[in-house]
């Protein structure tokens, strides 16, 4: 009656598991230490589908033991429901043999074991609903086929990897309304890998993903000061906000966490990196997650950049790629919080006619370093003021501007830094400049007529006869008006 009820019990869990899915989810089936067999078969049968099994060697020499548990005289394995596996020094556990001779189990348990490495897949007849591998050593990085050791577990509602070192985690594919995982007391555990898992179960309908002891839980990712880059491990509170940030990522983009900014000795920053590149975009989005630091528009058909003085998402953008676009101006960006703050501004392949300086200049002259401008592949359009001062001045702001020598001229065949005055900057001759010359003939010529009209009127009058070309002129019908 004793082994009916236990076994009753099992089912129920598997049940409970599967159908019920209640807030709080049971424990898979684990067995102390002290319950380790003292006689030469190392598993010992608890129930007359649950076997506990300590210190193999090997995958072979755990069955081996398990067909002597039970004092089992048969040569077939009997139907287990619950294997825990106590204390295995075997480095490698092999899914693929396991798959075909244990096809019954519900809850498998691989504990305190020096295991490092899973094989093979579980096939997808298996209705296991609980695993257990903590404290095993499962080290710091796994090949991409043995990430999917567990992608046809459709029924896994429970999976313990607490205390296993692992960093990234396998592929899951449950259809469980509810699935538990444990990550405790895992620092190597790599941040994108855990976020990659969390949106993975938002995706799909239905489905909830549930943590325990996320007080213990943790990830390593990258922490950026603005200035140099180190390790530092998040807590799970605070991979929750990331998760939450990366929700509001604009339609059509990619967004991913960015790094862990320090802003002062306490507060902390969790920043956000966002792609749209090659998009068909003609307008920059206008709502960006909270803290986005990093926006890739490159390769679409953007006219304008007013979004990073108006639109308030993007008040913390310090890095703007927006090449291969048609913007034709940054004017706009005038006394901008943008240009107080910004460390890179790309806009190379645009179109942009003219470089106000003046705009830029102000955040050249910052204390700090940084502000990185790209603006190569522009066609300007270039003339004598461009050869004297834009050219000297790109020339003088070549670490900020660092492709400066990649920007054209539209309407010459030179490159802005390969401007010549003494080119550029002659004067044409013009046909008007020639009328100032025929004017000033006129004028002398008036004068001349005046000068010979007052000589002879002079002469007239004090000698009583005109000069000899005056007095050999015709006479004229007018006369008679000076007479």
């Amino acid at each position: 009656m004793n082994k009916e009820r236990k076994y009753l019990c099992l089912w129920i869990f598997y049940i409970y598991v599967t159908i019920i899915q209640c807030d709080e989810l049971a424990s898979c089936y684990n067995q102390p230490p002290e319950s380790c067999p003292n006689n030469q078969c190392k598993c010992i049968l608890t129930d007359e589908s649950s076997i506990f099994c300590c210190r193999t060697r090997s995958y072979d020499d755990l069955f081996r033991n398990i067909m002597c548990s039970g004092n089992n005289t048969s040569t077939k394995l009997p139907a287990i429901k619950a294997l825990h596996i106590y204390n295995m020094t075997a480095d490698r556990f092999d899914f693929g043999k396991f798959s075909n001779q244990l096809n019954h189990l519900i809850s498998l348990s691989i504990t305190s074991s020096s295991v490092n490495r899973l094989f093979g897949r579980l096939e997808h007849t298996h209705q296991i609903t609980c695993l257990n591998f903590s404290n095993n050593a499962f080290g710091t990085e796994w090949p991409l086929n043995e990430l999917q050791v567990l992608e046809n577990l459709k029924t896994l509602a429970m999976l313990d990897f607490s205390h296993t070192n692992i960093s990234k985690l396998p592929i899951i594919k449950n259809e469980v309304p509810k699935f538990w995982i444990d990550l405790s007391y895992n620092n190597n555990t790599q941040c994108d890998s855990l976020l990659e898992l969390m949106g993975s179960v938002k995706s799909s309908q239905n489905k909830q993903l549930l943590f325990k002891n996320t007080n213990d839980t943790f990830c390593n990712t990258t922490l950026s000061f603005n200035w140099f880059n180190s390790t530092e491990i998040l807590a799970f509170d605070q991979i929750k906000i990331i998760d939450k940030l990366n929700t509001q990522c604009p339609s059509g983009c990619k967004c991913k966490w960015h790094g862990y900014e320090m802003i002062s000795d306490k507060n902390v920053l969790n920043t956000v990196e966002v792609d749209c590149s090659n998009n068909k975009l003609s307008y920059l989005p206008i709502n960006l997650p909270e803290n986005t630091v990093v926006l890739n528009v490159t390769n679409n058909n953007i006219t304008n950049i007013d979004a990073l003085v108006l639109v308030d998402s993007y008040k913390d953008l310090r890095f703007f790629y927006a090449d291969k676009n048609k913007v034709s101006s940054i004017l706009a960006l005038e006394g901008s919080r943008f240009m107080d703050n910004y460390a890179v501004l790309s806009l190379k392949s645009n179109q942009l006619k003219s470089i106000p300086m003046y705009i830029l200049e102000n955040s050249f002259t910052r204390s700090f370093e940084g502000h990185l401008v790209n603006l190569g592949g522009n066609q300007l359009y270039c003339d004598c003021s461009t050869a004297q001062y834009l050219k000297v001045w790109l020339e003088a702001n070549h670490k900020h501007i660092p492709d400066y020598r990649e920007i054209q001229c539209e309407n010459l065949r030179y490159k802005v830094v390969d401007l010549d005055c003494e080119i550029v900057c002659v004067t044409q001759t013009d046909w008007t400049d020639y009328m100032y010359y025929v004017i000033a003939a006129e004028i002398s010529a008036l004068l001349l007529l005046i000068g010979k009209v007052s000589y002879d009127y002079y002469v007239f009058k004090t000698a009583g006869y005109l000069p000899w070309p005056a007095s050999k002129m015709p006479k004229l019908p007018c006369d008679w008006v000076f007479e």
